[in-house]
């Protein structure tokens, strides 16, 4: 307790003296800055301006005494009138003296000789002031004042004289002393820039010393880092057992479940054990979940990149969640870009987690409508950081698209979003403010060198886009090649008449077909092609269907057009004509269907 208190005591003794040492040196550099103005190349030059105004102006009532008194020796008869000449002559005498008694150098001179300059100035301009009445006679024509005149100013002339003689020495011993002064800042200058320096190396040393302590608290927070590191190596090794433990009897449920489906029994016991078996599956997806994400947070995280078939991996996931779609009526479609090589290197486990993340986001917030994952070549530059598995392999990168079109995610969880959950912070922070599954995509998205983004449209849907790199082979005659799908020669330059109000599901199956070489033409409300050869119908969702279905129908089979159809009220009514389509719309499927079809 003793040596807590001491050290605290020690704490704030250094923390006073840093500031009072600071505060010295903030001192020293004011007074520093202050001398330095004062002793300015302006003032210096201000003080020389006013040494030699006063010489100069001491010079020009010399000077005008003379001229005046010349002027008046010369005078005679024949010079008058005078016209204000002599007034003239002696206006420039007297504004000599105002000069000498007003601003800077009547303020400067007054100091002089302890005043005697002063006192012949006023008397000097005493005795001009007297001599105005007489110049006036003379401007009258009155010669008789002219010899008084003459002998007052040549009486005058010695204390004139003197006056500049006082003026010149006390300008010089200003402008000693100012030199004086001067030599005195700069002494000053030198020793506060050397106690300034002194002060500065001394602070340099403190901080040098301060860095020392400083470099010693990281490596203390190090430490702290490293136990908080166990700590989470502790939660992680929880769930492990949390995981372990609940994978057996879990497993054995779906067991169960799938027993029950297998064995004869009701339709009930059927549907009961697939939603047995759908709940143990997210359950487990679940417990990988929180698993996943505390790995990722304890470093205790890798991938582990593997080559296999695009596409399998894609439809499997949107195949996982059909019993959840059929019983809300939604309808899933795939989607895959056939610029993509067939073959990619990628940690597929993640990748698939990536997008069931994004599709159990979507299930969420739609409660109607569709749902469409695809997959396409990214725009986006190669992350710098990102190097292949392999060194005969190359990077590039792949778009995931997760759209739907539901209701749209809630404000508040876009703002959140938006805030970027990759910032570290609380785990359970991230969870509760936007869930489990996006809070793994945005993890597993950064940790893959990938980036996410979202758009919203209220009551009409959202959609995701991940784009993360994958790899392939620099000799690969797939890349940049659409992909070949077997017998496609049979659908080349065929015309398919889309019929379906879902503009989303529409364009994505028209994708599909596109992969085919299909032409594809997608329904609006009397644009169906009269003049144009109609190679197959595939119907979907449609008031129109049901208003003009069976007139259609009879001229579709009149012509011997092949129909296909996932709408149930199309099927039921004409099943006999009718190539049945299920959902979810797999690429696979609809080109092993469509294939088949024209081949008959």
């Amino acid at each position: 307790m003793l040596l807590s208190k001491q050290k605290a005591w020690l704490a704030s003794f250094r923390k006073s003296v840093l500031y009072a040492f600071i505060t010295l040196i903030i001192t020293i550099s004011i007074t520093l800055f202050g001398i330095i103005t004062y002793t300015n190349e302006s003032t210096k030059d201000n003080s020389r301006r006013i040494f030699e105004s006063s010489l100069w102006c001491a010079l020009q009532l010399q000077i005008q005494s003379y001229r005046l008194l010349d002027y008046l020796i010369n005078l005679d008869e024949s010079t008058f009138p005078l016209k204000g000449e002599a007034f003239f002559e002696y206006d420039l005498l007297m504004s000599r003296i105002d000069l000498l008694r007003e601003g800077e150098i009547g303020s400067l001179i007054r100091n002089f000789e302890e005043g005697r300059i002063v006192k012949h100035l006023n008397l000097i301009n005493g005795e001009l002031e007297l001599l105005s009445f007489h110049i006036s006679k003379l401007e009258q024509n009155d010669l008789s004042y002219l010899t008084s005149i003459i002998e007052r100013i040549q009486r005058l002339q010695p204390k004139i004289d003197e006056f500049v003689s006082l003026v010149n020495k006390g300008s010089t011993d200003y402008i000693n002393k100012e030199h004086k002064g001067f030599e005195q800042s700069l002494s000053a200058i030198q020793f506060l820039s050397m106690a300034l320096l002194i002060c500065l190396l001394l602070l340099s040393f403190f901080t040098v010393k301060a860095l020392i302590e400083l470099q010693k608290a990281l490596k203390d927070g190090n430490k702290l880092k490293a136990g908080m590191q166990a700590v989470h190596e502790d939660k992680a090794n929880m769930l492990a057992f949390i995981h372990q433990e609940l994978r057996s009897p879990i497993n054995a449920i779906l067991g169960i479940a799938q027993t029950v489906k297998n064995a004869p029994s009701a339709r009930s016991s059927t549907e009961l054990s697939k939603h047995i078996e759908e709940a143990g599956d997210q359950l487990l997806q679940n417990i990988e979940m929180f698993s996943d994400l505390t790995q990722i947070e304890t470093d205790g995280f890798s991938l582990l990149h593997t080559t296999d078939n695009l596409r399998k991996h894609v439809e499997a996931c949107l195949t996982q969640f059909e019993s959840q779609m059929t019983r809300k009526g939604l309808q899933g479609i795939v989607y895959i870009d056939p610029l993509l090589p067939k073959d990619i290197t990628i940690d597929f486990n993640r990748f698939k987690k990536i997008i069931i993340s994004l599709l159990q986001n979507a299930l969420t917030h739609t409660p109607s409508g569709s749902i469409s994952v695809q997959v396409r070549p990214s725009m986006l530059a190669i992350p710098l950081m990102t190097t292949p598995p392999v060194s005969t392999q190359e990077t590039r990168m792949l778009q995931i698209a997760v759209k739907d079109t539901g209701l749209g995610m809630p404000g508040q969880l876009q703002d959140n979003l938006r805030m970027n959950p990759l910032l570290p912070q609380d785990d359970e922070s991230i969870l509760r403010r936007i869930g489990l599954n996006l809070a793994l995509c945005h993890k597993l998205v950064k940790f893959m060198n990938g980036e996410i983004h979202f758009y919203n449209a209220p009551q009409k849907g959202c959609e995701f886009w991940v784009d993360v790199p994958y790899y392939v082979e620099r000799d690969d005659t797939q890349i940049d090649k659409p992909e070949k799908v077997p017998n496609h020669q049979s659908c080349a330059n065929k015309h398919v008449l889309i019929i379906e109000e879902d503009s989303h599901l529409a364009k994505v199956l028209s994708n599909q077909l596109a992969t085919l070489d299909i032409k594809v033409t997608l329904f609006r409300e009397g644009n169906i092609p009269s003049k144009e050869k109609l190679d197959a119908i595939i119907l979907g969702n449609s008031t129109w269907l049901e208003r003009n279905g069976f007139d259609m129908m009879e001229q579709w089979k009149k012509q011997g057009t092949p129909i296909l159809s996932y709408s149930t009220d199309a099927i039921k009514q004409y099943g006999l004509h009718i190539t049945p389509l299920s959902f979810p719309l797999l690429q696979s499927q609809i080109e092993k269907i469509v294939t088949q079809r024209f081949k008959q």
